[in-house]
């Protein structure tokens, strides 16, 4: 998934699945990303970009699974 800000600088977001413990899931079906951000009322889950061919939301997930990573760096 390719995701273009308003300064037309782009990036690349594989579908690279998610863990939980030692086993990998949905690899190249759909991706979840964490954001910088933990979920208000439970700090033991963090906000996450979720999606796949079709859609794509915001919701939270536990933050002791293994979800994607993208750094970016701000100019």
């Amino acid at each position: 998934y390719e995701v273009t800000g308003r300064n037309g600088n782009s990036i690349f977001l594989p579908a690279a699945g998610y863990r939980i413990g030692d086993t990998l899931y949905d690899d190249g079906g759909y991706a979840t990303y964490w954001s910088s951000t933990p979920f208000e009322s439970d700090t033991d889950n963090a906000y996450i970009l979720h999606f796949g061919e079709d859609y794509r939301y915001v919701n939270k997930a536990y933050r002791y699974r293994g979800r994607s990573v993208r750094p970016v760096l701000e100019d």
